[in-house]
């Protein structure tokens, strides 16, 4: 034990992160050259502190083994983060609406996944049974009403006429985003439907 580097360590520093940490302690004077020789640093205890994150921010070390404080994210580096955040935003929103109930005929029907199996499956089971055949079909909004498969296929039409539009709104602002020189531009960027 050496007791000369009680509270200090031995920090090997890299693009201003730890890659290797050691406690000073445990190594000779002559260990201790060895690793300086190979790029480690000798760092005190309040500068440890900083760089585990103990000193109320975030902090870096240079290769000399100085710690600064991290710096500001640049314009650049913050547009970087915002397109593909505002993305992901744009394509969320673009998903979410083509589930939403669609409206035919005055009555509101649901296409979420279940919906989509229902009206298929009532589509079918309407074939078989002949052109005029119709059944009971509830609503979004909780309306009995009696549909064919006619009715069923111009929802499905519908649908695929919003879903559509949503995704034609969607590559615009995608382009919208991708062209954008600053986080505000980018942040303006809404899903025009």
């Amino acid at each position: 034990m050496n007791n000369e580097r009680i509270n200090q360590y031995l920090v090997l520093p890299e693009a201003g992160q730890r890659k290797d940490t050691k406690l000073a302690v445990e190594y000779s004077e002559e260990q201790i050259a060895e690793y300086v020789a190979n790029g480690y640093v000798v760092v005190g205890n309040d500068d440890f502190n900083k760089l585990i994150g103990n000193a109320g921010g975030e902090y870096l070390i240079a290769d000399d083994g100085s710690v600064y404080p991290k710096p500001a994210p640049t314009d650049a580096e913050l547009l970087a983060a915002a397109k593909p955040a505002k993305i992901a935003e744009l394509k969320a929103v673009r998903d979410s609406k083509e589930v939403e109930p669609i409206t035919y005929n005055g009555n509101s029907y649901d296409y979420d996944d279940k919906a989509r199996e229902r009206i298929s499956a009532a589509i079918i089971a309407l074939d078989v049974q002949g052109a005029d055949a119709s059944i009971d079909w509830t609503t979004a909004d909780n309306q009995d009403v009696k549909v064919t498969a006619d009715d069923l296929r111009c929802v499905i039409a519908m649908v695929a006429q919003r879903s559509n539009a949503l995704h034609v709104a969607y590559r615009a602002a995608k382009d919208k985003v991708e062209a954008a020189t600053t986080v505000a531009e980018v942040e303006a960027v809404t899903l025009d439907v």
